[in-house]
């Protein structure tokens, strides 16, 4: 074959299927659309449908009208015109379209996560996460675990205050990517920390609602096209950019606001004020939103002096008019690189959060483990940068001595504890490998078994090996015999029973550009013999640890959330009993907690249940009409 002859793949079947998949989305929602006429298109990952819906591998839309007892006929995206045209023309008025926005942002968040967290992302026993764009008649959406689905509503705008849509006007929340990717991020994080739905803290929901908002946020800058208008716009002073800071504007003024249901920029002072005084968990999220974002505009702002001292001459004032393109994507390539940055920073961390009963100060924490892990030089100083611009909230760890890394990192064991040494050494290989291969985009994800073989006589023979399942699950028991005997070490309580609720290994790439191979394994313990036997369901008492381990076994990191020893008598080093006075501590704080709970709800008078148990995502966000 001569040098100069292209070279084309081919499938067993043809030609290969193609990577990525391209569908329009509205410019965030329909009205922003309608005001700059402009429509978005999302690049994701080309996957084979099970059937329209779409009926992915990850998500599957369900269009069933529950108000309307109505079912709206699926969109075919794997269908010849749509694939030509990067799927069907954003409209409001064809359930089609709906469809296809829900299903374009899901993906794209789900990606984002992928790649942030270093791994391929899976629901709880291979389940696909159901949305619904239209599951009801009103001013909400919402992710339901016990449905396994993102419920988005749709309603009438205000009769007198619809902002910039006609009175009355039907109102679809699914048509807002703000939405979709807010609720999918609450699916996700409950399946990578399940036990952050229980409210142990005001903290706990507050986190939930933070993450979303900024995963919701920090997708408008996969949009280069908005960023740059939002450059050339404001000549670079991106905290000026209402549009691209701004969160769910339809939503927020059709319902009677007059501006968006939330803002970055919470408030331009910097004061701790606003998250001293929060209470709900909107407002507390808001306040780290704030924080994050205050990090990302002088991370920014530090990117760009250079670029800006050019274009001034070293003035700092910029000539009349507006600034040249080149400069503006320049700029742009800034903004948009700090964003992913601090964006993945937050990401990261959560396999470095504890398991249950989440507070603002382990986040802190968290980030900045994880972060160092990869970047320890920090040399765009975007770590010192957060930690401050949190300090400044109102946002730090209480149990530290001060905000330097050395001093904000986890506890890393001084015991040499190693998962795959000793007489309960758990063999670890196996899932590293599942890993390994689920890493690979054309392969069956995570599958440990090989093809088959040709046997004596010439026939094909499937090697017996495990399966993905399988191993997981002996590892999993493997871990937790471990967790028995090292319980004292790791926060647990050596007398009674532990749960392995998750084993996952990453790969991510450090500063260096080589991947780092990580274990994240949780580890938790109900302790119901602290829990009152005199109410009906009772809120649920648990420990929880969450281990950071090498490749090779090397215990890295332990995150723990202990309670009292059954047993004090057992504590007989002084890391056992740290964690027992720890315990103590939480115990006390958790049972305030409910009480106050319980006091402030005003069913609680009527029935027997305790109020924790009446907290859910759906009661929060209608509570804000979101």
């Amino acid at each position: 074959m001569d040098q100069t002859t292209p070279v084309v793949a081919y499938s067993m079947g043809g030609i290969c299927p193609p990577a990525r998949r391209r569908l329009r989305t509205f410019a965030f929602d329909p009205m922003s659309t309608r005001l700059t006429g402009r429509f978005l298109t999302l690049d994701i990952p080309f996957e084979k449908f099970k059937g329209p819906g779409p009926d992915g591998g990850l998500v599957q839309v369900v269009d069933y009208d529950a108000s309307r007892e109505k079912w709206y006929a699926p969109i075919d995206l794997d269908d010849p015109y749509l694939l030509a045209q990067d799927g069907i023309r954003p409209t409001e008025s064809d359930p089609r379209a709906h469809q296809q926005v829900v299903y374009a942002v899901a993906m794209s968040v789900l990606e984002r996560f992928e790649r942030f967290m270093g791994r391929r992302f899976r629901w709880h026993r291979e389940q696909v996460l159901r949305l619904v764009p239209h599951a009801f008649e009103g001013q909400n959406a919402y992710f339901d675990p016990k449905r396994r689905a993102v419920l988005f509503g749709y309603y009438r705008a205000d009769a007198e205050n619809p902002g910039a849509n006609l009175p009355s006007q039907i109102i679809f929340t699914c048509l807002s990517s703000d939405i979709v990717a807010h609720e999918v991020t609450h699916a996700i994080v409950h399946r990578i920390r399940r036990l952050y739905s229980e409210s142990t803290h005001r903290d706990v929901f507050a986190w939930h609602e933070a993450v979303a908002d900024l995963m919701a946020l920090f997708q408008h800058f996969t949009h280069r096209d908005v960023v740059v208008d939002a450059i050339t716009k404001t000549s670079g002073e991106l905290g000026k950019s209402g549009g691209l800071l701004d969160l769910a504007r339809e939503f927020g003024e059709s319902t009677g606001r007059g501006a968006a249901l939330r803002s970055a920029i919470r408030s331009p002072d910097r004061t701790p004020n606003q998250f001293l005084a929060a209470q709900e968990p909107h407002e507390l999220g808001a306040c780290f939103v704030a924080a994050v974002f205050d990090a990302y505009l002088d991370s920014y702002q530090s990117a760009i002096a250079d670029l800006m001292r050019i274009a001034t001459g070293g003035t700092g004032v910029l000539p009349p008019g507006h600034l040249h393109p080149d400069l503006v994507s320049r700029i742009a390539d800034e903004a948009v690189k700090t964003a992913d940055r601090l964006l993945g920073m937050v990401v990261r961390a959560f396999d470095y959060l504890p398991v249950v009963d989440v507070r603002f100060g382990d986040v802190v924490r968290a980030i900045v483990t994880a972060d160092r892990g990869l970047y320890p030089e920090d040399r765009r100083h975007l770590r010192a940068t957060l930690v401050e611009a949190l300090r400044r909230r109102g946002i730090w760890p209480t149990s530290v001595t001060s905000l330097t890394d050395e001093a904000l990192v986890w506890h890393q064991p001084d015991t040499g504890l190693n998962l795959s040494r000793g007489k309960h050494a758990v063999d670890l290989s196996k899932v590293i490998l599942s890993a390994s291969r689920d890493l690979d985009p054309v392969g069956a994800a995570g599958d440990l078994r090989t093809p088959p073989v040709p046997d004596g006589n010439g026939s094909p023979r499937a090697l017996e090996l495990p399966t993905t399942s399988t191993v997981f699950r002996e590892v999993a028991i493997g871990i937790t015999a471990w967790a028995r005997v090292n319980a004292l070490q790791i926060g647990l309580d050596p007398k009674l029973p532990i749960s392995c609720d998750g084993i996952h290994v990453s790969y991510r790439q450090a500063g260096d550009r080589l991947p780092r191979p990580e274990l994240a394994i949780q580890l938790l313990q109900r302790r119901t013999d602290l829990e009152d036997p005199k109410q009906y369901k009772p809120p649920a008492i648990r420990a929880g640890t969450a281990l950071v381990v090498r490749a090779d076994g090397s215990v890295e990191y332990i995150i723990a959330k202990p309670l009292p020893l059954s047993d004090p008598a057992v504590a007989t080093d002084d890391s056992a009993r740290q964690f027992h006075e720890a315990g103590k501590q939480r115990l006390a704080e958790m049972t305030q907690w409910f009480e106050d709970l319980e006091a402030a709800d005003p069913l609680s008078a009527f029935t027997a249940e305790h109020a924790i148990h009446r907290l859910g995502f759906a009661t929060i966000h209608s509570d804000t009409g979101e």
